[in-house]
């Protein structure tokens, strides 16, 4: 009986400190997001305004042709960057755990871009992208006029420019947490999963060799 008393006080310093974690949390993100579910059945545009005219609002939004060609590149960049992170980051992590030389070199190269924020890899894709700066600028100053390689400003393929950009920051992620997969796989049953396997048929898991 004393321990379950006591237990609301175990960690009373940690507790104590997270608090303004906590309440950051509550008012910023639950309340405002409440906030905005509130004032979506409103009138309201520039300013917020109490009146109620229920789903109005999103009535206008549905019919807008802008909102559903929103939706549809949302969907395709969503599936087409989720089957990529997975895919490449996989290979990878099957790359990089055949005990090459440099791997925690390598490793640290390919995670560095999700260690950036997206407003850094969003301006050095800009200027990879850009045609007066970037990769067609580069490879017509090497004598190949006729190239061409301008996404962004193209409506046909500028969702797959900005999917270019989303995968070089989120396959480096992936691949870790492949590794790490691996590893705790190894740790735990003692053999490494079966992608592991060497050429020579011994595990090359990280993990199992140190």
């Amino acid at each position: 009986m004393a321990d379950r008393k006591a237990l609301p006080f175990r960690n009373l310093n940690a507790k104590i400190a997270a608090i303004p974690m906590v309440a950051t949390t509550l008012v910023v993100f639950v309340g405002g997001t409440l906030w905005t579910v509130l004032y979506s059945f409103t009138s309201s545009k520039l300013l917020p305004k109490l009146d109620f005219v229920g789903f109005d609002q999103y009535e206008r939004l549905w019919s807008s042709s802008r909102w559903l060609t929103s939706i549809q590149n949302l969907m395709i960049y969503g599936v087409l960057a989720l089957v990529f992170t997975i895919a490449i980051g996989f290979l990878l992590a099957v790359l990089m755990d055949q005990k090459i030389r440099f791997e925690d070199t390598f490793r640290t190269i390919m995670l560095y871009p999700f260690a950036l924020s997206f407003i850094v890899t969003g301006l050095v894709w800009q200027w990879i992208l850009n045609p007066e700066l970037g990769i067609q600028h580069i490879v017509r100053s090497m004598g190949w006029e006729s190239f061409a390689f301008d996404p962004l400003n193209n409506p046909d393929v500028v969702l797959y420019g900005l999917l270019i950009a989303g995968l070089w920051q989120g396959t480096g992620f992936v691949m870790c947490l492949m590794l790490a997969t691996c590893a705790a796989s190894t740790k735990t049953s003692g053999k490494p999963p079966a992608w592991t396997a060497s050429r020579a048929g011994r595990p090359t898991c990280s993990s199992s060799s140190r």
